[in-house]
């Protein structure tokens, strides 16, 4: 009995490497923008930038949750990628992608959509000191 098995065409060993990084950039801007509504402008006022585009910003807050599920679907993709085995069919692999950086970038972009989704709540705490 063989235990060595062919890749299927739909093995996910399959998949470019580059793949991963496409999810991760993707989940890092999806939480970029999910904080475009609350946090971005504070953070740009205390930096000195100001303008009228900066109020213009809150009216991106009625599509919080889609951006959310957006940046969601790209995050948990990420991490599905991050850290999905690597198969290899005939025993030498290429040399995989650096994962550890992947992973770090995956969890500052959960932590960044974490915060953007709690903020709303914990502002009037924050801002009444």
């Amino acid at each position: 009995m063989d235990t060595t098995e062919s890749a299927s065409p739909g093995d996910a060993s399959n998949v470019p490497e580059g793949r991963g990084w496409t999810t991760t950039a993707l989940a890092a801007l999806g939480a970029l923008v999910m904080t475009s509504c609350c946090i971005l402008p504070l953070v740009l006022v205390s930096f000195g930038i100001s303008g009228v585009f900066i109020a213009q910003m809150g009216a991106l807050y009625a599509y919080k949750w889609y951006t959310f599920g957006i940046a969601a679907a790209f995050l948990g993709y990420g991490f599905y990628r991050a850290y999905q085995p690597i198969r290899c069919a005939d025993g030498s692999c290429a040399l995989p992608m650096n994962r550890t950086a992947m992973r770090a970038v995956l969890c500052v972009a959960a932590a960044l959509i974490l915060v953007a989704m709690l903020f709303p709540y914990a502002s009037p705490y924050i801002l009444s000191f």
